[in-house]
């Protein structure tokens, strides 16, 4: 390899120096979540993990001046369905949103100072929609009161009084409430156990009488056909649109004068699975909508006549477009990413024409010199089926390494497991490839952005399909020249987790180290114990208890937790009510006992997934130092030293 002649160090692949210094990969990197349109204005709550994890509110003025809502003590964030999202209502100037810390909704008044509208009590607030004709609000409201499961339901609370009425409680779940312009009918999604929302759900229309009280609802799509109806959004015209995955794709539909019809179905689809409230893939403007394309996980911006159903695409550098899709006048308001910049805020002409930043999270930048850019990789794997990833290769202008050297391989794993990874920079993975590492990002079977035949092969295949890509991934790079054998690694968190567990235990000859990050060890457990969103999710995935006990126990890490000969790092927040501590702890015990080097850190006021900047710059560095000490690679930074047991 190139280095002697050309003025770059070399040095084994893992140990270059970077100047990617943790604190610019994690910490203080915030991020953008919520986002709303009202009066020219664009508001939105910024993840803040170096301000105690606060979800600040940020008005971005007209003349683009950017604003902080909240005083510090409060937090625009819900714990509806544990995931959250949708915590956010901007309505003709005056801001709702609902706090972390009580999970009531507060109302903010220009000129005056946040103060809380509904009532103390066990309820979470999500989803708000203003009805001002009526004076009210309406949202989702997940009751924590009495014993059992949480209701979901939809309620209306009174802006002059802070009352709060139920306005419909008809399903396990219930999501997207819209109402109509002329506010005669409210449109919504419910589903029931053991469903998830891109399993199977039901559209359904209210009526409304003057008062605002359902007179009567109907379905324009059911559960019963099983297919996943996501984001209705009315026209003007008062059609309504929505999106279903009828035809193997999330597509464009439309519902008027008592027929539903198909708008568009294009090359990709157009949805997200609705991991957190308030996605939106799409926006009705005028007689066109502007839309988020997914295609083998990748994404690109078109718009569609709704008319004819024709799609144009709007030239973009984006690569990846988080579902928050807005649209003001002729431009759409896109938080987008690509292969040389992470997520942003950013205002495209639909029309044509550059696209404009509206606004960065603060962080430092990324040098493009250091940005490993993603190569889409397709791989065959069990069944005869073929798995995809995304390979970032390692990248540093200032360093290179000995001739013939493979690097160490990070094999990525996301979480859900129905989700799906992008291709673009993150501050994470530009890391680790500045330093020398590899990184593999695979989209198993059953990851969105392919489709829904390749999203539902993981339905009774959790533990084995996901297991066989990501083994199948990682032996495709070492074979192929792109991955030191001997030297990889895989990390994944939640569902993730459990793919790195899983790995370790049932194919022990592959890696060589795993990160573990809040992962679950004990799928019969885990049923038992996670909460109301995810509580039948494995009915699905694996099969239903008791009658599938047995393959529960047969895709356990924890019951094989003898298999595993490869250091392992566990990480765990101790208010996770996804994967309770408890799944960590055992698998950390079982390992230990077993003679394997092995580490455990668990973080107080943490829950699925870290929020606070101390918190995740020590994942890093604790990862960082694992890995080191494994692969016995030298880096020239000095770490912060992690106990590790069993470490001869």
């Amino acid at each position: 390899m190139a280095g002697q002649g050309d003025g770059r160090r070399i040095a084994s692949y893992g140990a270059w120096g970077s100047p990617i210094a943790p604190g610019d990969a994690v910490g203080a990197a915030r991020a953008v979540a919520d986002i709303e349109i009202d009066n020219g204005a664009i508001w939105l709550t910024e993840l803040r993990p170096d301000a105690g994890g606060q979800a600040q509110i940020v008005r971005l003025r007209p003349d683009g001046v950017a604003e902080d809502v909240l005083p510090a003590h409060l937090s625009a964030r819900t714990r509806a369905h544990e995931y959250g999202g949708g915590a956010l209502l901007a309505d003709k100037g005056i801001v709702y949103f609902t706090n972390d810390a009580d999970q009531r909704i507060w109302r903010d008044v220009p000129g005056g100072k946040p103060a809380p509208l509904t009532p103390e009590g066990p309820w979470r607030y999500a989803d708000m929609i203003a009805d001002p004709a009526r004076g009210r609000l309406i949202a989702v409201r997940e009751d924590h009161s009495g014993a059992g499961e949480p209701r979901n339901g939809l309620v209306a609370i009174d802006l002059k009084t802070g009352a709060v009425s139920e306005l419909w409680q008809g399903s396990d779940f219930v999501a997207w409430p819209r109402l109509s312009p002329d506010g005669a009918r409210l449109a919504f999604i419910g589903w029931n156990h053991p469903n998830m929302p891109w399993d199977a759900t039901t559209l359904h229309l209210a009526v409304l009488d003057a008062d605002g009280a359902v007179t009567r609802t109907f379905d324009v799509s059911p559960a019963a056909e099983g297919f996943a109806v996501l984001q209705p959004e009315w026209a003007e015209d008062q059609s309504l649109y929505y999106l279903s995955d009828e035809p193997g794709d999330w597509s464009l539909y439309r519902w008027r004068g008592g027929a539903r019809e198909l708008v568009a179905h294009l090359d990709g689809e157009i949805g997200a699975p609705m991991w957190n409230f308030r996605t939106r893939c799409y926006a009705i403007a005028g007689g066109r909508a502007a839309a988020i394309l997914t295609k083998n996980s990748a994404d690109s911006l078109v718009t569609i006549d709704l008319a004819t159903g024709t799609a144009r695409p709007v030239p973009t550098p984006f690569s990846a477009i988080a579902p928050r899709l807005l649209v003001d006048g002729r431009s759409a308001i896109v938080l987008a990413g690509s292969a040389d910049s992470g997520f942003a805020l950013w205002r495209v002409p639909l029309d044509g024409g550059r696209p404009a930043l509206v606004y960065r999270p603060a962080g430092t930048p990324i040098d493009s010199a250091c940005a490993s850019r993603p190569h889409a990789l397709s791989f065959p794997t069990s069944g005869g089926d073929t798995a995809h990833a995304f390979y970032y290769p390692p990248l540093n202008p200032a360093c290179a390494a000995p001739e013939g050297e493979h690097p160490p391989l990070i094999v990525t794993v996301h979480g859900g497991p129905t989700a799906g990874a992008k291709p673009m920079l993150t501050a994470w993975r530009s890391y680790w490839t500045s330093r020398g590492f590899a990184v593999l990002d695979v989209n198993y079977r059953g990851s969105t952005g392919f489709g829904r035949d390749y999203r539902r092969k993981l339905n009774l295949g959790w533990g084995d399909v996901d297991i066989e890509d990501v083994v199948a991934g990682a032996r495709y790079c070492a074979a192929n020249g792109l991955a030191d054998g001997a030297r990889m690694a895989i990390y994944g968190g939640s569902a993730g987790g459990y793919v790195v567990l899983a790995a370790l235990a049932f194919h022990s000859d592959v890696f060589k180290a795993g990160v573990n990050l809040f992962g679950i060890s004990d799928l019969e457990a885990l049923a038992h114990d996670t909460h109301k969103f995810e509580a039948h999710y494995t009915d699905t995935l694996i099969g239903p208890l008791p009658q599938a006990k047995d393959i529960y126990r047969a895709r356990s890490p924890l019951y094989a937790a003898g298999n595993i000969r490869a250091p392992l790092l566990t990480l765990q927040g101790l208010d996770d009510k996804a994967v309770p501590p408890s799944q960590s702890q055992a698998i950390y015990d079982a390992v230990k006992a077993n003679g394997v080097p092995t580490a455990y850190i668990a973080f107080p006021g943490e829950g699925h997934g870290f929020r606070k900047a101390e918190n995740q710059l020590r994942t890093l560095t604790a990862t960082h130092f694992f890995l080191a000490k494994v692969f016995d690679l030298q880096p020239p930074e000095t770490l912060e030293p992690l106990a590790i047991d069993n470490l001869g």
